[in-house]
Protein backbone atom coordinates (compact mmCIF):
# COMPACT_ATOMS: atom_id res chain seq x y z
CA UNK A 1 0.00 0.00 0.00
CA UNK A 2 1.32 3.36 -0.94
CA UNK A 3 0.18 5.35 2.24
CA UNK A 4 0.81 8.67 1.12
CA UNK A 5 -1.70 8.20 -1.85
CA UNK A 6 -4.26 6.58 0.17
CA UNK A 7 -7.21 8.10 1.93
CA UNK A 8 -9.57 6.85 4.47
CA UNK A 9 -12.85 8.59 4.39
CA UNK A 10 -14.77 8.37 7.63
CA UNK A 11 -18.67 9.92 8.63
CA UNK A 12 -17.43 11.48 12.32
CA UNK A 13 -14.55 13.28 14.10
CA UNK A 14 -14.99 10.71 16.90
CA UNK A 15 -14.22 8.00 13.97
CA UNK A 16 -11.40 10.12 12.51
CA UNK A 17 -9.56 9.91 16.37
CA UNK A 18 -10.23 6.20 15.66
CA UNK A 19 -8.44 5.86 12.78
CA UNK A 20 -5.32 7.63 13.66
CA UNK A 21 -4.92 5.66 16.70
CA UNK A 22 -4.98 2.88 14.01
CA UNK A 23 -3.31 4.04 11.37
CA UNK A 24 -1.00 6.62 12.35
CA UNK A 25 0.49 9.01 9.84
CA UNK A 26 0.54 5.71 7.79
CA UNK A 27 -2.61 7.02 5.30
CA UNK A 28 -4.83 10.38 4.78
CA UNK A 29 -7.56 10.44 6.87
CA UNK A 30 -10.61 12.75 6.31
CA UNK A 31 -14.44 13.72 7.38
CA UNK A 32 -15.08 15.99 4.07
CA UNK A 33 -13.95 13.62 1.13
CA UNK A 34 -11.90 12.93 -1.85
CA UNK A 35 -11.59 12.18 -5.24
CA UNK A 36 -12.39 8.53 -6.82
CA UNK A 37 -11.15 7.70 -9.91
CA UNK A 38 -12.38 11.31 -11.41
CA UNK A 39 -15.19 10.98 -9.46
CA UNK A 40 -16.25 12.31 -6.11
CA UNK A 41 -16.58 10.34 -2.40
CA UNK A 42 -17.57 12.20 0.99
CA UNK A 43 -20.13 14.72 2.63
CA UNK A 44 -22.43 16.83 0.81
CA UNK A 45 -20.28 19.74 1.24
CA UNK A 46 -17.24 18.44 -0.28
CA UNK A 47 -19.43 17.10 -3.11
CA UNK A 48 -20.97 20.54 -3.94
CA UNK A 49 -17.68 21.94 -4.22
CA UNK A 50 -15.91 19.24 -6.27
CA UNK A 51 -19.00 19.31 -8.44
CA UNK A 52 -19.06 23.10 -9.29
CA UNK A 53 -15.14 23.38 -9.56
CA UNK A 54 -15.25 20.47 -11.89
CA UNK A 55 -18.91 22.50 -14.18
CA UNK A 56 -17.06 25.91 -13.85
CA UNK A 57 -13.69 23.95 -16.01
CA UNK A 58 -16.12 22.82 -18.03
CA UNK A 59 -18.37 26.22 -18.76
CA UNK A 60 -14.80 28.38 -19.36
CA UNK A 61 -13.78 25.27 -21.86
CA UNK A 62 -17.34 25.30 -23.78
CA UNK A 63 -17.04 29.10 -23.88
CA UNK A 64 -13.91 29.10 -25.56
CA UNK A 65 -15.26 26.59 -27.90
CA UNK A 66 -18.44 28.89 -28.62
CA UNK A 67 -15.82 31.26 -29.56
CA UNK A 68 -14.06 28.99 -32.25
CA UNK A 69 -17.53 28.29 -33.63
CA UNK A 70 -18.00 32.12 -34.58
CA UNK A 71 -15.71 31.56 -37.36
CA UNK A 72 -15.33 27.41 -37.80
CA UNK A 73 -18.87 26.01 -36.63
CA UNK A 74 -17.96 22.59 -38.66
CA UNK A 75 -14.79 22.14 -36.39
CA UNK A 76 -16.81 23.26 -33.10
CA UNK A 77 -19.48 20.83 -34.01
CA UNK A 78 -17.02 18.12 -34.47
CA UNK A 79 -15.01 18.36 -31.35
CA UNK A 80 -18.17 18.70 -29.18
CA UNK A 81 -19.84 15.93 -30.49
CA UNK A 82 -17.10 13.14 -31.55
CA UNK A 83 -15.28 14.15 -28.17
CA UNK A 84 -15.61 16.79 -25.57
CA UNK A 85 -19.16 15.51 -24.37
CA UNK A 86 -18.24 12.30 -23.52
CA UNK A 87 -16.14 13.90 -21.24
CA UNK A 88 -19.70 14.20 -18.80
CA UNK A 89 -20.76 10.61 -18.93
CA UNK A 90 -17.92 9.13 -16.33
CA UNK A 91 -19.32 12.03 -14.12
CA UNK A 92 -22.63 11.26 -14.99
CA UNK A 93 -22.41 7.73 -13.95
CA UNK A 94 -20.78 8.01 -11.38
CA UNK A 95 -21.90 10.86 -8.82
CA UNK A 96 -25.59 10.59 -8.19
CA UNK A 97 -27.58 14.01 -8.69
CA UNK A 98 -25.30 15.25 -10.50
CA UNK A 99 -27.61 17.52 -12.82
CA UNK A 100 -28.35 19.77 -10.04
CA UNK A 101 -24.71 21.29 -11.03
CA UNK A 102 -25.00 21.78 -14.50
CA UNK A 103 -27.78 24.66 -15.13
CA UNK A 104 -24.07 26.54 -16.39
CA UNK A 105 -23.31 23.61 -19.20
CA UNK A 106 -26.72 24.08 -20.52
CA UNK A 107 -26.59 27.62 -20.35
CA UNK A 108 -23.63 27.82 -22.68
CA UNK A 109 -24.81 25.22 -25.03
CA UNK A 110 -28.06 26.26 -26.07
CA UNK A 111 -27.11 30.14 -25.50
CA UNK A 112 -23.88 30.47 -26.81
CA UNK A 113 -22.32 27.43 -28.77
CA UNK A 114 -25.80 26.22 -30.87
CA UNK A 115 -26.79 29.61 -32.32
CA UNK A 116 -23.05 30.38 -33.22
CA UNK A 117 -23.85 26.71 -35.39
CA UNK A 118 -26.94 28.54 -37.24
CA UNK A 119 -24.85 31.34 -37.80
CA UNK A 120 -25.13 33.44 -35.09
CA UNK A 121 -28.79 33.77 -34.17
CA UNK A 122 -30.32 31.12 -32.10
CA UNK A 123 -32.26 28.69 -33.95
CA UNK A 124 -36.18 28.25 -33.75
CA UNK A 125 -36.15 24.61 -33.35
CA UNK A 126 -37.24 22.91 -29.93
CA UNK A 127 -34.15 21.77 -27.85
CA UNK A 128 -35.99 18.33 -27.72
CA UNK A 129 -35.41 17.53 -31.17
CA UNK A 130 -31.61 18.87 -31.44
CA UNK A 131 -30.88 16.58 -28.57
CA UNK A 132 -31.91 13.66 -31.04
CA UNK A 133 -29.04 11.72 -32.96
CA UNK A 134 -28.48 13.20 -36.10
CA UNK A 135 -29.64 10.18 -38.17
CA UNK A 136 -32.70 10.59 -36.05
CA UNK A 137 -33.32 13.99 -36.91
CA UNK A 138 -31.57 16.07 -34.42
CA UNK A 139 -27.76 17.09 -34.10
CA UNK A 140 -26.77 15.45 -31.07
CA UNK A 141 -26.24 17.81 -28.88
CA UNK A 142 -28.48 16.98 -25.22
CA UNK A 143 -28.40 18.80 -21.93
CA UNK A 144 -25.89 17.09 -19.87
CA UNK A 145 -28.43 17.56 -17.19
CA UNK A 146 -31.50 15.70 -19.00
CA UNK A 147 -28.82 12.52 -19.44
CA UNK A 148 -27.64 12.24 -15.29
CA UNK A 149 -30.60 10.31 -14.11
CA UNK A 150 -30.88 7.61 -16.96
CA UNK A 151 -26.88 7.45 -16.76
CA UNK A 152 -26.36 6.98 -12.96
CA UNK A 153 -29.99 4.57 -12.88
CA UNK A 154 -27.36 2.53 -15.77
CA UNK A 155 -24.38 2.29 -13.66
CA UNK A 156 -25.98 1.32 -11.06
CA UNK A 157 -27.72 -1.15 -13.16
CA UNK A 158 -24.52 -2.67 -14.97
CA UNK A 159 -22.34 -2.96 -11.89
CA UNK A 160 -24.97 -4.35 -9.23
CA UNK A 161 -23.42 -7.86 -9.59
CA UNK A 162 -19.77 -6.66 -9.10
CA UNK A 163 -21.19 -4.67 -6.23
CA UNK A 164 -23.20 -7.14 -4.16
CA UNK A 165 -20.10 -9.60 -4.77
CA UNK A 166 -17.74 -7.12 -2.93
CA UNK A 167 -20.03 -6.56 -0.28
CA UNK A 168 -20.99 -10.22 0.30
CA UNK A 169 -16.91 -10.60 0.32
CA UNK A 170 -17.07 -13.53 -2.52
CA UNK A 171 -13.71 -14.74 -4.08
CA UNK A 172 -15.29 -15.21 -7.40
CA UNK A 173 -17.71 -12.91 -9.09
CA UNK A 174 -21.31 -13.74 -8.45
CA UNK A 175 -23.20 -15.47 -11.47
CA UNK A 176 -26.10 -13.41 -10.90
CA UNK A 177 -27.72 -10.69 -8.38
CA UNK A 178 -29.78 -10.82 -5.45
CA UNK A 179 -33.13 -11.28 -7.54
CA UNK A 180 -31.72 -14.42 -9.63
CA UNK A 181 -30.96 -12.25 -12.92
CA UNK A 182 -27.67 -13.28 -15.16
CA UNK A 183 -25.58 -10.43 -16.08
CA UNK A 184 -26.99 -11.16 -20.07
CA UNK A 185 -30.38 -10.99 -18.36
CA UNK A 186 -29.62 -7.51 -17.28
CA UNK A 187 -27.67 -6.04 -20.13
CA UNK A 188 -31.25 -7.00 -21.75
CA UNK A 189 -32.90 -4.86 -19.39
CA UNK A 190 -30.77 -2.59 -19.95
CA UNK A 191 -31.08 -2.27 -23.99
CA UNK A 192 -34.75 -2.28 -23.61
CA UNK A 193 -34.64 0.39 -21.10
CA UNK A 194 -32.61 2.89 -23.01
CA UNK A 195 -34.66 2.08 -26.44
CA UNK A 196 -37.93 3.16 -23.97
CA UNK A 197 -36.67 6.04 -23.08
CA UNK A 198 -35.34 6.89 -26.37
CA UNK A 199 -39.07 6.05 -27.99
CA UNK A 200 -40.04 8.82 -25.58
CA UNK A 201 -37.70 10.89 -26.26
CA UNK A 202 -37.89 11.11 -30.29
CA UNK A 203 -42.03 11.43 -29.43
CA UNK A 204 -41.59 14.30 -27.29
CA UNK A 205 -39.07 15.85 -30.11
CA UNK A 206 -42.29 15.33 -32.80
CA UNK A 207 -44.98 16.89 -31.11
CA UNK A 208 -43.06 19.96 -30.30
CA UNK A 209 -41.52 20.58 -34.12
CA UNK A 210 -43.78 22.96 -35.84
CA UNK A 211 -45.64 21.42 -38.89
CA UNK A 212 -43.41 23.56 -41.30
CA UNK A 213 -40.47 21.75 -39.94
CA UNK A 214 -41.41 18.11 -39.87
CA UNK A 215 -41.04 17.20 -43.56
CA UNK A 216 -37.57 18.65 -43.59
CA UNK A 217 -36.96 16.24 -40.53
CA UNK A 218 -38.31 12.98 -41.84
CA UNK A 219 -36.06 13.66 -44.51
CA UNK A 220 -32.98 14.24 -42.43
CA UNK A 221 -34.04 10.66 -41.18
CA UNK A 222 -33.28 8.77 -44.27
CA UNK A 223 -30.73 6.92 -45.00
CA UNK A 224 -27.42 8.64 -45.26
CA UNK A 225 -29.08 12.32 -45.36
CA UNK A 226 -27.41 12.94 -42.09
CA UNK A 227 -24.06 11.46 -43.29
CA UNK A 228 -22.27 15.36 -44.31
CA UNK A 229 -23.73 16.11 -40.70
CA UNK A 230 -21.27 12.84 -38.91
CA UNK A 231 -18.82 13.90 -41.36
CA UNK A 232 -15.25 14.92 -39.73
CA UNK A 233 -14.09 18.14 -41.97
CA UNK A 234 -11.20 16.92 -42.84
CA UNK A 235 -9.28 19.05 -45.13
CA UNK A 236 -7.12 16.92 -47.52
CA UNK A 237 -10.61 14.74 -48.43
CA UNK A 238 -12.37 17.95 -48.80
CA UNK A 239 -14.59 17.61 -46.28
CA UNK A 240 -14.39 21.10 -44.62
CA UNK A 241 -17.05 23.42 -44.99
CA UNK A 242 -16.57 27.47 -44.45
CA UNK A 243 -18.61 28.93 -41.87
CA UNK A 244 -21.20 30.10 -44.52
CA UNK A 245 -21.49 26.82 -45.59
CA UNK A 246 -21.82 24.75 -42.67
CA UNK A 247 -24.40 27.38 -41.19
CA UNK A 248 -26.48 27.37 -44.17
CA UNK A 249 -26.43 23.40 -44.11
CA UNK A 250 -28.02 23.63 -40.58
CA UNK A 251 -30.83 26.10 -41.66
CA UNK A 252 -31.54 23.99 -44.60
CA UNK A 253 -32.11 20.87 -42.40
CA UNK A 254 -34.66 22.60 -40.32
CA UNK A 255 -36.85 25.13 -43.01
CA UNK A 256 -35.17 27.99 -41.19
CA UNK A 257 -34.73 31.02 -43.97
CA UNK A 258 -31.14 31.87 -44.82
CA UNK A 259 -30.01 35.50 -44.40
CA UNK A 260 -28.46 38.02 -47.18
CA UNK A 261 -30.58 36.36 -49.96
CA UNK A 262 -32.15 39.03 -53.02
CA UNK A 263 -35.78 39.23 -52.42
CA UNK A 264 -36.69 38.60 -56.08
CA UNK A 265 -35.28 36.52 -58.63
CA UNK A 266 -33.84 37.63 -62.08
CA UNK A 267 -36.84 36.28 -63.68
CA UNK A 268 -38.69 38.82 -61.74
CA UNK A 269 -40.31 35.98 -58.86
CA UNK A 270 -39.84 35.99 -55.32
CA UNK A 271 -36.74 34.50 -54.15
CA UNK A 272 -36.63 31.68 -51.16
CA UNK A 273 -34.58 28.49 -51.38
CA UNK A 274 -37.36 26.57 -53.07
CA UNK A 275 -37.20 28.85 -56.06
CA UNK A 276 -33.53 29.08 -56.21
CA UNK A 277 -33.90 25.34 -56.40
CA UNK A 278 -36.94 25.39 -59.21
CA UNK A 279 -35.75 28.35 -61.11
CA UNK A 280 -34.35 27.80 -64.69
CA UNK A 281 -32.84 31.31 -65.40
CA UNK A 282 -29.36 31.26 -64.70
CA UNK A 283 -28.27 27.49 -65.78
CA UNK A 284 -28.20 26.73 -62.07
CA UNK A 285 -30.39 23.47 -62.84
CA UNK A 286 -27.89 22.38 -64.84
CA UNK A 287 -24.95 23.10 -62.97
CA UNK A 288 -25.69 21.09 -60.08
CA UNK A 289 -26.54 18.28 -62.65
CA UNK A 290 -23.16 18.59 -64.63
CA UNK A 291 -21.42 18.87 -60.94
CA UNK A 292 -22.28 15.39 -60.10
CA UNK A 293 -21.18 14.10 -63.43
CA UNK A 294 -18.49 15.36 -63.62
CA UNK A 295 -17.62 14.25 -60.23
CA UNK A 296 -18.72 10.43 -60.95
CA UNK A 297 -16.84 10.72 -64.65
CA UNK A 298 -13.69 11.31 -62.58
CA UNK A 299 -14.49 8.36 -60.28
CA UNK A 300 -15.22 5.99 -62.64
CA UNK A 301 -12.52 6.84 -64.72
CA UNK A 302 -10.01 5.65 -62.18
CA UNK A 303 -11.46 1.87 -62.07
CA UNK A 304 -13.22 1.35 -65.47
CA UNK A 305 -11.91 1.75 -68.91
CA UNK A 306 -13.26 3.71 -71.75
CA UNK A 307 -15.20 5.70 -69.64
CA UNK A 308 -17.19 8.85 -71.85
CA UNK A 309 -19.29 11.60 -70.89
CA UNK A 310 -22.47 12.13 -72.25
CA UNK A 311 -21.85 9.41 -75.11
CA UNK A 312 -24.35 8.87 -78.16
CA UNK A 313 -26.79 5.82 -78.05
CA UNK A 314 -26.96 3.56 -80.89
CA UNK A 315 -29.51 4.59 -83.58
CA UNK A 316 -32.99 2.29 -83.95
CA UNK A 317 -33.32 0.99 -86.88
CA UNK A 318 -35.69 -2.47 -87.25
CA UNK A 319 -36.49 -2.99 -83.42
CA UNK A 320 -39.53 -1.83 -81.53
CA UNK A 321 -39.89 0.39 -78.07
CA UNK A 322 -42.83 -1.49 -76.17
CA UNK A 323 -43.53 1.98 -74.29
CA UNK A 324 -44.01 5.62 -75.72
CA UNK A 325 -42.13 7.45 -73.49
CA UNK A 326 -39.09 5.57 -74.69
CA UNK A 327 -36.36 7.60 -76.31
CA UNK A 328 -36.29 7.04 -79.53
CA UNK A 329 -34.61 10.20 -80.81
CA UNK A 330 -31.28 9.50 -82.95
CA UNK A 331 -29.51 12.51 -80.95
CA UNK A 332 -30.20 10.06 -77.72
CA UNK A 333 -27.67 10.63 -75.28
CA UNK A 334 -26.95 9.32 -71.66
CA UNK A 335 -24.59 11.33 -68.80
CA UNK A 336 -21.95 8.31 -68.48
CA UNK A 337 -20.24 5.17 -70.25
CA UNK A 338 -18.26 2.97 -68.97
CA UNK A 339 -16.62 -0.67 -69.89
CA UNK A 340 -16.55 -3.25 -67.09
CA UNK A 341 -18.36 -1.94 -64.01
CA UNK A 342 -20.76 -4.24 -64.16
CA UNK A 343 -19.36 -7.13 -65.81
CA UNK A 344 -16.02 -7.75 -67.80
CA UNK A 345 -16.21 -6.30 -71.43
CA UNK A 346 -19.93 -5.05 -70.56
CA UNK A 347 -21.00 -0.98 -70.99
CA UNK A 348 -22.66 0.23 -68.50
CA UNK A 349 -24.61 3.55 -68.74
CA UNK A 350 -25.52 5.67 -66.50
CA UNK A 351 -27.90 8.44 -66.19
CA UNK A 352 -28.29 10.93 -63.74
CA UNK A 353 -31.31 13.04 -62.50
CA UNK A 354 -31.22 16.10 -59.49
CA UNK A 355 -34.56 16.46 -57.75
CA UNK A 356 -35.84 19.31 -55.52
CA UNK A 357 -37.81 17.18 -53.16
CA UNK A 358 -39.17 20.02 -51.49
CA UNK A 359 -40.88 21.28 -54.59
CA UNK A 360 -44.69 21.97 -54.51
CA UNK A 361 -45.08 18.81 -56.34
CA UNK A 362 -43.32 16.54 -54.17
CA UNK A 363 -43.82 18.05 -50.95
CA UNK A 364 -45.86 15.92 -49.32
CA UNK A 365 -44.45 12.26 -50.47
CA UNK A 366 -41.56 10.88 -48.62
CA UNK A 367 -38.24 11.01 -50.00
CA UNK A 368 -38.10 7.16 -51.16
CA UNK A 369 -41.05 7.51 -52.66
CA UNK A 370 -39.53 10.63 -54.94
CA UNK A 371 -36.28 8.88 -55.44
CA UNK A 372 -38.24 4.85 -56.99
CA UNK A 373 -40.62 7.71 -59.06
CA UNK A 374 -38.03 9.33 -60.82
CA UNK A 375 -35.69 6.26 -61.11
CA UNK A 376 -39.00 4.78 -62.95
CA UNK A 377 -39.42 7.57 -65.47
CA UNK A 378 -35.77 7.21 -66.27
CA UNK A 379 -36.24 3.03 -66.50
CA UNK A 380 -39.11 3.81 -68.68
CA UNK A 381 -37.42 6.25 -71.22
CA UNK A 382 -34.09 4.42 -71.29
CA UNK A 383 -33.76 0.83 -69.96
CA UNK A 384 -35.30 -1.45 -73.11
CA UNK A 385 -32.97 0.87 -75.31
CA UNK A 386 -29.76 0.18 -73.64
CA UNK A 387 -30.80 -3.44 -73.13
CA UNK A 388 -31.55 -4.65 -76.50
CA UNK A 389 -29.48 -1.97 -78.90
CA UNK A 390 -26.47 -1.23 -77.46
CA UNK A 391 -26.39 -4.80 -75.33
CA UNK A 392 -25.25 -3.19 -72.21
CA UNK A 393 -26.55 -2.39 -68.84
CA UNK A 394 -28.60 0.54 -67.23
CA UNK A 395 -28.44 2.39 -63.67
CA UNK A 396 -30.25 5.73 -63.09
CA UNK A 397 -28.78 7.86 -60.37
CA UNK A 398 -30.96 9.78 -58.40
CA UNK A 399 -30.44 12.85 -55.90
CA UNK A 400 -32.11 15.31 -54.03
CA UNK A 401 -31.97 18.95 -53.04
CA UNK A 402 -32.21 20.48 -49.84
CA UNK A 403 -31.54 17.17 -48.44
CA UNK A 404 -27.85 15.47 -47.24
CA UNK A 405 -27.66 12.11 -48.94
CA UNK A 406 -29.45 10.65 -51.73
CA UNK A 407 -30.95 6.78 -52.72
CA UNK A 408 -28.02 4.45 -52.27
CA UNK A 409 -26.59 4.17 -56.35
CA UNK A 410 -25.26 1.07 -57.79
CA UNK A 411 -27.58 -1.04 -55.76
CA UNK A 412 -28.15 -3.52 -58.78
CA UNK A 413 -27.92 -2.94 -62.37
CA UNK A 414 -30.52 -3.30 -64.99
CA UNK A 415 -30.10 -6.74 -67.02
CA UNK A 416 -33.63 -7.55 -67.96
CA UNK A 417 -37.01 -6.24 -68.31
CA UNK A 418 -39.05 -8.14 -66.20
CA UNK A 419 -36.79 -6.73 -63.36
CA UNK A 420 -38.70 -3.56 -63.66
CA UNK A 421 -42.42 -5.17 -65.01
CA UNK A 422 -41.69 -3.45 -68.00
CA UNK A 423 -42.74 -6.12 -70.15
CA UNK A 424 -45.94 -5.97 -68.65
CA UNK A 425 -46.73 -2.16 -69.79
CA UNK A 426 -48.77 -1.98 -72.86
CA UNK A 427 -47.20 0.31 -75.27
Amino acid sequence: MNGPKSWLIVKTQELEAKAKQVFGELVNITTEGNRQLGAVIGSKSYKEQYCMEKVNVWRRELETLAEIAETEPQAAYAAYTKGYKSKFTFFLRTIEDFEEYLEPIDSVLFDKLTPNLFGGSEPDVPKELLALNPNDGGIGIERPGTMANQQFKASVLKTKIHVESILDQYTVMREKDIEGNTTKEIEAAYKASKAQTKKQKMEKADKKTPESMKNFVSQAKDKGASSWLNALPIQEQHLNLNKEQFSDAMRLRYNIPLSGIPSYCACGNAFNVTHALDCKKGGFVHQRHDNLRDLLTHLLSKVCKDVEVEPHLLPITTEVMNLRTANTSEEARLDIKAKGFWQRSQTAFFDIRVTHVNSSSQRTKPTSAIFRNHEAAKKRKYLQRVLEVEQGAFTPLVFGTCIRGSRKPFKKQSSNLEDFGLMNIEA
